[in-house]
């Protein structure tokens, strides 16, 4: 039976890598014809440089196909769900924390916000999101919606909790990052969480939370996934 799929992670700088990697490795090999200290120059450049490429390609497809499935559990367990919430995942993407959170609310929903960019996630798309619900037999308790997450189409308090994995970095500006997670911090009722997850910018997301009042917890690094990860907490007072 077909499992849901949920891409890889920045396919662009992945498919980069892996090409400047293979150069690097093909550079290195043309080296050994030199003679001299051209050939010693030239070949352990090219290897070093193209095997720490390649590697590097490597451990963030890893992470796209195995790493983030662990992070994904790691991150709901915080939450601790009843199994009756409302639930937000702000640029869900493919529905990784998507499927996951709804599959912990047997009574309750998850909601979906993302812009599809393929180049963020391959594949990224609002029809493969629910084709993916569908598959993990979720399809009822979860919806979708195109958005911006500095302008999220929900009403103050609407949601008991809201995630976000790896989202927030690819907003270009700290004004715009910051407005993201006001937005997100609207959306939530008094008492309840965030979970915010990224491999940068999390002090800047923990700074937004506290500004607004908010108990919050950064964490230290996390390498489950590569590159490595923080988690910022909030709880909303």
């Amino acid at each position: 039976m077909p499992r849901p799929a949920y891409g890889v992670d920045a396919p662009g700088v992945v498919r980069n890598l892996a090409l400047f990697g293979a150069l690097g490795i093909l550079l290195g090999t043309m080296g050994l014809l030199f003679g001299g200290w051209a050939r010693l120059l030239v070949a352990n450049y090219g290897f070093w440089a193209g095997g720490s490429l390649l590697v590097t390609a490597g451990a963030m497809t890893l992470s796209s196909l195995i790493g983030k499935r662990y992070l994904r559990d790691r991150l709901l367990r915080r939450l601790g769900l009843r199994g009756d919430e409302r639930v937000l995942d702000a640029g869900c993407g493919r529905g990784l924390l998507l499927i996951g959170a709804a599959q912990r609310l047997p009574h309750g929903r998850a909601v979906g916000v993302d812009v599809w960019q393929a180049k963020d996630q391959s594949g990224n798309a609002q029809a493969r999101t629910l084709a993916n619900a569908r598959l993990a037999g979720v399809a009822e308790r979860v919806e979708v919606h195109s958005g911006d997450l500095r302008a999220l189409p929900f009403a103050d308090g609407f949601f008991d909790a809201a995630v976000s994995n790896l989202v927030l970095h690819n907003i270009p500006t700290r004004e715009g990052r910051d407005q993201a997670v006001r937005e997100i911090a609207r959306v939530v009722r008094p008492g309840g969480q965030v979970v915010l997850c990224d491999f940068q910018k999390t002090g800047e997301m923990a700074a937004t939370l506290a500004a607004l009042g908010w108990t919050v917890l950064r964490s230290g690094l996390d390498v489950t996934v590569f590159p490595p990860v923080r988690v910022v907490a909030g709880l909303k007072p």
